[in-house]
């Protein structure tokens, strides 16, 4: 995409949002429109009460910053069954790959923390070394919707980047009988398969079970790589007595993966080499092998129509296995591949094994007082986690260079790993986070219009770690590390502010601040205070056709100071004196716009700057998060067609981004990814879906921070088909 085709970005989305507010002068219509529909009706659910942004229970319309849910239903239309692709198409979210791991950014900050039923546990890879991590994401099958907060969470999550969170609401038992399931499959040998069985297990239905189960293998466009997954599910209900709800569920999944550590070089001044896209410039033996057992309970009491109080419990078990080798040179030195040279060295061969336990928990008191006339909304929370990492790292250094045209995954062969003469080093880590917090907030109701939420977060945060040298520099070593304990506590305040100018529309305005310690030290060894800063949003929103279609426009602004830079009086050690600074704009549209047609459509512009010169790299109002975007938009849209086609519904989407770049200046231009789906109702339980993503073959490179010549350059994936059959009973 040149720039000019850059600008048509905002014509677009400017284009669809006339579109949707033309549909409000219909609402007449929409509410009172007796045409039988067909068996084929296209979900777009009433705007559903969370508490992912202050812990209250409120609307999309009703929350003071920036919210978007993904519901399974539009997972299905575009065949989406990771968290990663899901996260692809909503607003202004920026996933990368790190280390092997997926993140998720917004606003050019990382999101460190994702939520399950509102318990938070940390983004794989976001706590320590990806390398050095164990868990892995959840498979979306398990999933109900996905609600994504975008901006500093400051209620609800305190201490980590302020690019926002996601809470992943799971699915729960039902009290009528039902049994849904799908298979899909597509090219590169993609086949996967899922059944999900609800309902009550006695006669009353004071006993509720809901089982989801899936199995699925892909290979890859690139050649020698695969994925294997196997996921079980249950979750139970019971009611103890009409006000008390204990819930209890259990998953286990497993995954086997050949990693992509490291893509693809670049030529020559960081252009693309011409590679063909199947290249895997990696050991065929590389393999990623993760379990994760997770159990979670919640009791819940409604103490009367207006109280309740609830506690929940989550816990993580993780194990994994990692070796891998791959060519890759990654110093700012190498210049390319050439004409004249096209060897690349690999860069080591390495092997993780690793684990992690994290649990979570929470007391919560939710309710509402009567004060002057009028009803306002309270709520108090007690939070507890504790996240334990062991990681063993063993290296044998190899720089075999090898010619990227005509090299074969299988020319590398995997050492033995249990060999110490072959090891440059065998390292043992532990690290432990543990985190306490208290929550406290109100929403003050004026005049039935003007709604002010007020609270804050008080967080104690605790770190520590150690690690043990077995061999270093291929000799034995028993050398005993203790890293510095990292102990900090901070009050963390929040104000938000809703005026609803109609029944359908509100403007708002929040405010919180920023807080996330670090391990960095200065030259005395005293670690660096935490990160500050604020965040603050400005916005509107709206709610037609009985909360069936949502708008919103937000104004954001981010501040981050005490950031670590190298302190250049003393080059080994750091000082608390970073600054940047993120703004922009996001729009959205989503919902069902008339009884035919369900669109989504997210615009966001964001710029970002180095607000002070943290070092030659990033000077003073230089762009502080270069593989960001400034402009992003995505779309879809899904028209179910009347008559004689009344079983057939066709939906059109697509991903646009403007140009971006690295931290080594590694350009990636501009471009759009347009994805289709036909979808076609055999019968009231059974239906198939045609879908295609990537319809044009777009050729290009991920958005990644540490993109260089010779390596961590990714090809995004090439044109797909899929085939998916879902049916119910």
């Amino acid at each position: 995409m040149n720039n000019t085709r850059h600008l048509n970005i905002t014509t677009l989305f400017s284009s669809i949002l006339l579109l949707g507010y033309s549909q409000y002068s219909y609402a007449e219509q929409i509410q009172t429109v007796n045409t039988q529909l067909p068996t084929l009706t296209l979900e777009a659910e009433k705007s559903s009460s969370m508490k992912t942004a202050t812990g209250l229970d409120l609307t999309l319309k009703e929350t003071p910053q920036s919210v978007s849910v993904i519901a399974e239903q539009t997972l299905k239309q575009q065949g989406v069954t990771s968290i990663a692709d899901a996260l692809k198409r909503t607003t202004g979210i920026n996933v990368i790959r790190d280390s092997g791991r997926y993140r998720f950014q917004s606003r050019g900050f990382y999101i460190d923390q994702i939520e399950e039923d509102g318990l938070s546990s940390t983004v794989p890879g976001a706590a320590s070394n990806p390398f050095r991590t164990a868990s892995n994401s959840t498979e979306l099958d398990i999933y109900d919707h996905i609600e994504v907060l975008r901006g500093a969470t400051g209620l609800t999550q305190a201490n980590s980047e302020p690019g926002g969170t996601i809470n992943a609401v799971r699915k729960h038992p039902t009290e009528d009988f039902q049994m849904h399931g799908y298979l899909q499959g597509g090219r590169w040998n993609s086949v996967r398969s899922m059944l999900d069985i609800s309902g009550a297990l006695n006669q009353n239905n004071s006993v509720r079970a809901r089982t989801v189960t899936a199995i699925g293998h892909a290979d890859s466009f690139k050649q020698d790589i695969s994925n294997d997954t196997a996921l079980l599910y249950s979750v139970f209900d019971f009611d103890l007595t009409p006000a008390t709800l204990l819930r209890w569920g259990a998953m286990y999944q497993k995954n086997s993966n050949t990693p992509d550590y490291f893509g693809l070089p670049m030529a020559t001044g960081g252009t693309d080499t011409g590679l063909p896209a199947s290249t895997y410039l990696a050991a065929k033996w590389s393999t990623q092998q993760f379990e994760k057992y997770n159990t979670f309970a919640e009791l819940q009491y409604h103490l009367n129509d207006d109280w309740s109080i609830s506690s929940k419990i989550n816990a993580n078990f993780n194990q994994s296995i990692e070796k891998f080798a791959g060519l890759a040179q990654l110093a700012q030195s190498y210049s390319g591949i050439s004409d004249s040279d096209s060897n690349l060295k690999m860069n080591n061969q390495q092997y993780y094994d690793n684990e992690s336990h994290e649990v979570t928990a929470n007391i919560g008191l939710n309710g509402k007082y009567h004060v002057f006339n009028n009803t306002h909304d309270l709520f108090a929370t007690f939070s507890y986690s504790r996240l334990q990492e062991n990681s063993r790292w063993k290296r044998v250094i190899n720089d075999t260079a090898y010619d990227v045209w005509t090299f074969s995954p299988d020319m590398i062969e995997q050492p033995d790993w249990n060999n110490i003469q072959n090891l440059f080093n065998d390292i043992e880590y532990h690290s432990q986070l543990e985190q306490k917090a208290l929550s406290l907030g109100t929403r003050v109701n004026f005049f039935n219009a003007l709604h002010l939420i007020l609270g804050g977060r008080y967080t104690d945060f605790k770190s520590s770690g150690d690690h043990q040298y077995y061999v270093w520099k291929y000799q034995p070593d028993s050398e005993y590390v203790k890293a510095q304990t990292v102990s900090k506590h901070k009050f963390i305040p929040y104000l938000g502010l809703t005026y609803d100018f109609t029944p359908e529309t509100s403007a708002y305005i929040s405010h919180t601040k920023i807080f996330k310690p670090q391990s960095s030290k200065d030259v005395s060894g005293n670690i660096l205070p935490p990160v500050i800063g604020v965040n603050d949003e400005v916005g509107l929103k709206s709610s037609w056709f009985d909360q069936r279609f949502n708008t919103s426009l937000a104004l954001f602004r981010i501040k981050q100071q005490n950031r670590a830079m190298q302190d250049l009086n003393n080059t080994n050690f750091s000082i608390a004196e970073g600054k940047v600074n993120s703004q922009g704009v996001e729009l959205e549209l989503s919902g069902q716009a008339t009884n035919q047609l369900t669109l989504f459509a997210g615009y966001t512009y964001n710029k970002s700057k180095y607000l002070k010169t943290e070092s030659n790299t990033y000077p003073q109002g230089a762009h502080f998060s270069k593989h960001t975007p400034n402009q992003m938009f995505r779309f879809y849209s899904q028209y179910q067609f009347e008559g004689v086609l009344n079983q057939l519904s066709a939906g059109l989407g697509l991903q646009a981004q403007t140009a971006t770049s690295s931290l080594y200046n590694i350009p990636q231009g501009g471009y759009t990814l347009w994805d289709a789906n036909l979808q076609y109702q055999i019968h009231p339980q059974l239906s198939i879906n045609l879908i295609g993503q990537n319809l044009t073959d777009k050729r290009y490179y991920e958005n990644q921070r540490m993109r260089i010549t010779g390596g961590n350059n990714f090809l995004g994936t090439p044109r797909n088909i899929l085939v998916r059959l879902d049916w119910k009973y």
